[in-house]
């Protein structure tokens, strides 16, 4: 399975992200925890496709598999207990015709909720055994042992007031969401958890700019439309409302490619496992970000929710497709950046950048990476001819940036967590272009991209001593993934249409340096 490495060196499984460092819920849901998964799968009534819907075995399959929501139904009983169903009766799924609401707990515990499945996917007692209905408390307690994985509520009756005291009372909030069509229940789950993100259900034909304007006045943080009526038209006018996008309930491979390709960032399945392989086999393709921009790109990276762009004067968050998710002007100019602990750290040049007088004026902007909010900003005036290039290894940043004509090596300077300085590293390089432009540490070495013509990869062991000069272009970005790959940027621009970038998988090579990945393996 290919992983994405982050430039603080952890490893991350790729399909537990939307280029997936999918996946895909977009800038819409705010978490505490970095941990949990957001790769735009959420599993409908767990993995459904494979096991009885909305039991235990369900939703256990589903958070092993990674995807990063579980979807389940909920009605109240006779002596007020929260339970697992979809459907107002156990009549459809089950060997017992009881209506839900109107037993209790321990007489719906008599029926064998897996009955239907057994019978229609023909397999034995043995092979699929009896299951009982659930306590919603129990799938909670059970789900909150990890933190990959949470739980998106559908209240099917009048019962969200006692689901958010449950809820409340079991400190799960961060692992929970909700999501149905009716507006009333929706609207009582932000007034009494604001915090817990909602994703509206909308039918096919409704209207996107009335349900827009309802989301936005009651604070939702996405549509999901039915996925028969998704438009390209629809994706783009919720995303630029600030909403992410999602589509229900889609199982065939076709629908799920014609969607993703349409923009949707979040999919409701029955085969999760399905969708989890196709957006992993996505990865091997050129991701585009979205949008185009004033200025060329200067560097990218990734953590386990998106992409980063870094475009002169415009900061740009993607999914791991290359939907776009927020963007933010900022200073020109914006270089390389890299990822760590839900931070970016950029390179930032004011003055006279390849100056050989040194009239350069070089800084660190750090940003959230869930809003691209800038946090502070780090002087690195030690590198004299300006800040290009950042990389990060073992907690210590390491900046790279201009030189002038005429210089036959480069300068790596290197900060701690704090950006006290420590040392200029030199590296015997020859001359490149305008010094280093993109950085980063992956796989026991570095990984310099440089200006030029042909433009020059320089590879580096730990201590800057030279392993090889190559002619490949990386001169726009490079962040490492798993397996021995590493993420390689390019870009272009247009005078009439703006600048634009994308992502490629590469694998080292003994005589380039890099090679692209085909992009069909």
């Amino acid at each position: 399975m290919p992983m994405l490495k982050t430039t603080c060196g952890s490893l991350i499984p790729l399909i537990a992200m939307a280029l997936l460092c999918g996946e895909v819920v977009g800038d819409s849901i705010q978490i505490e925890s970095s941990s949990f998964l957001n790769n735009g799968v959420t599993a409908h009534r767990g993995n459904s496709g494979e096991f009885a819907e909305n039991t235990w075995p369900a939703f256990q399959r589903a958070i092993e598999l990674g995807v990063d929501w579980i979807e389940l139904d909920i009605f109240r009983t006779r002596d007020g207990q929260l339970v697992v169903s979809h459907d107002r009766t156990l009549k459809r799924v089950s060997d017992m015709d009881l209506d839900v609401p109107s037993h209790t707990y321990d007489e719906l515990l008599k029926a064998d909720v897996a009955t239907d499945f057994r019978r229609r996917t023909g397999q034995s007692v043995d092979q699929c055994p009896p299951e009982r209905i659930p306590l919603l408390e129990d799938v909670l307690k059970r789900a909150m042992q990890q933190q990959r994985t949470r739980v998106s509520i559908q209240p099917k009756m009048d019962c969200v007031s006692e689901t958010i005291a449950l809820i409340k009372r079991l400190q799960a909030e961060r692992w929970v969401g909700f999501n149905d069509g009716s507006l009333p229940f929706m609207a009582q789950v932000k007034e009494l958890a604001p915090d817990i993100p909602v994703f509206w259900d909308r039918p096919a034909d409704t209207n996107i700019d009335e349900d827009l304007r309802i989301a936005k006045q009651n604070g939702f943080e996405a549509l999901v439309l039915h996925h028969s009526g998704v438009t390209a038209e629809k994706v783009q006018k919720i995303k630029l409302a600030g909403l992410a996008v999602g589509a229900w309930t889609v199982n065939d491979e076709p629908t799920m490619a014609r969607l993703l390709n349409m923009g949707i960032q979040r999919l409701y399945t029955d085969r999760p496992q399905v969708l989890l392989a196709m957006l992993a086999e996505r990865v091997n393709r050129i991701v585009d970000c979205e949008g185009s921009y004033k200025h060329h790109l200067q560097g990218i990276c990734a953590d386990q929710n998106a992409l980063y762009w870094s475009f002169t004067t415009t900061l740009v968050k993607t999914d791991l497709s290359g939907n776009l998710l927020r963007q933010i002007l900022v200073a020109n100019h914006h270089g390389d950046l890299c990822a760590q602990n839900g931070k970016l750290f950029v390179a930032v040049n004011l003055g006279r950048f390849n100056d050989p007088d040194g009239n350069a004026d070089s800084w660190v902007y750090v940003y959230d990476a869930d809003s691209l909010e800038e946090l502070s900003r780090h002087e690195v005036q030690e590198v004299f001819h300006g800040a290009g290039g950042i990389g990060i290894r073992e907690g210590h940043f390491f900046v790279v940036g201009g030189l002038p004509g005429g210089v036959q090596e480069n300068y790596v300077y290197e900060y701690d967590g704090q950006f006290r300085f420590l040392k200029k590293h030199v590296i015997a390089s020859g001359h490149t272009l305008l010094g280093i432009q993109t950085a980063t540490f992956a796989h026991d070495r570095w990984w310099f991209g440089c200006y030029g013509s042909p433009k020059i990869l320089l590879v580096t062991d730990d201590k800057f001593q030279m392993l090889g000069r190559y002619e490949f272009d990386c001169s726009l970005g490079i962040e490492g993934t798993s397996e021995g790959r590493l993420l390689s940027a390019s870009g272009r621009c247009d005078k009439d249409k703006g600048c634009t970038g994308r992502v490629r998988l590469a694998i080292p090579d003994k005589q380039a340096g890099l090679k692209y990945l085909p992009v069909e393996q």
